[in-house]
């Protein structure tokens, strides 16, 4: 376990720990731009009405989905 405050006895700097660097915004871009077209389908699709129903829906769902990836992708970056 890596203690900050913990005194070493032989008088060595700790090593330097090393972060993730990078990793996944390519992802996380690609996971806004979805969720903008998607929204923006839903919002169309939505008040359109009439047989347009099913692709607002449709279109909603993959906006939930692109939230939920978002969040979780954000709990996975901040864990490591």
């Amino acid at each position: 376990m890596n203690d900050p405050y913990r005194l070493d006895p032989s008088g060595r700097p700790p090593a330097p720990t090393s972060r993730p660097r990078g990793g996944g915004t390519a992802l996380r871009a690609l996971l806004w731009v979805v969720f903008i077209v998607s929204a923006a389908t839903n919002m169309v699709g939505n008040n359109l009405g009439g047989g347009s129903t099913p692709l607002g829906m449709g279109a909603g769902i993959i906006a939930v989905g692109c939230i939920a990836a978002l969040i979780a992708h954000h709990f996975m970056r901040r864990r490591s």
